[in-house]
């Protein structure tokens, strides 16, 4: 166990990336491409607790399911997704797009969603990992943004089961991915660490376009609003992901 320690200790990054991979790509040749989506959440919580013991698994759980927050970035966070997805479509109905509204499908998937969506991803994301990049970069020039873009490439990467079973297009993990990840970030630092934000985040990207906006379109329509969505959010990032992105002091969340 001391060796193990000390391997987690001096390579704690690797030894998450590893763990989360695994913990989440166990069931690809079982379920035909669906991953777990806590394996992040669950290698984080993990190494916290080998690396730190009981003490640093109560500090994780406090410092990163903290609601105490400024309220306002509560709606802040679901308001960027609203706004990029209302401005989506806008613009796709413009184009000429006409809605379809199967709303019997919609309670399931919602449910489906806030049981085992996404958002379960972000302790491990957001809570163990971000902030260590961070404080890795720290020093680098523009390194808060090299650390998203990096955290981006491995966001990227773990979504790589679900695009070659055909569950999410490629430009979800080549582009969409990487620009999720700035806005994360941006949110994180902006919040003073709070992993509740951007879990709150990504349930309303999962409950807006996983459960209302796809049932919205159908064949060429979804498409060309996914398209148009992503487009919006790439602008978003490279607004945001200016120089520091974000005031807060980077020893404070690791």
């Amino acid at each position: 166990m001391k060796t193990l320690r000390n391997l987690i200790t001096q390579y704690p990054l690797a030894s998450f990336f590893i763990l989360a991979y695994t913990l989440s790509w166990w069931s690809v040749p079982l379920t035909g491409g669906q991953i777990i989506p806590h394996g992040p959440a669950i290698a984080g919580l993990i190494l916290f607790a080998l690396s730190e013991g009981r003490a640093g698994f109560a500090r994780l759980w406090q410092q990163r399911t903290q609601w105490q927050v400024t309220w306002r970035w509560l709606l802040i966070a679901p308001g960027i997704l609203i706004a990029l997805h209302f401005g989506a479509l806008l613009l796709n109905l413009s184009l000429g797009a006409a809605i379809v509204l199967p709303v019997s499908m919609m309670l399931p998937l919602l449910i489906e969603l806030i049981v085992v969506g996404g958002a379960w991803e972000e302790p491990g994301w957001s809570g163990y990992a971000l902030p260590r990049l961070q404080a890795r970069f720290a020093r680098q020039p523009y390194g808060l943004l090299i650390a998203s873009l990096v955290m981006g490439v491995f966001r990227a990467i773990w979504h790589l089961p679900l695009a070659l079973y055909g569950f999410i297009p490629w430009i979800d993990v080549l582009i969409f991915s990487i620009a999720f990840q700035f806005i994360i970030s941006w949110l994180y630092n902006r919040s003073q660490g709070s992993v509740v934000v951007t879990m709150l985040f990504h349930l309303t990207n999962n409950i807006v376009f996983g459960v209302i906006m796809s049932a919205l379109f159908t064949g060429s329509d979804h498409r060309r609003y996914y398209l148009i969505f992503v487009g919006l959010a790439c602008l978003t990032a490279v607004f945001l992901a200016r120089p520091k992105m974000g005031s807060r002091k980077l020893a404070e969340v690791v």
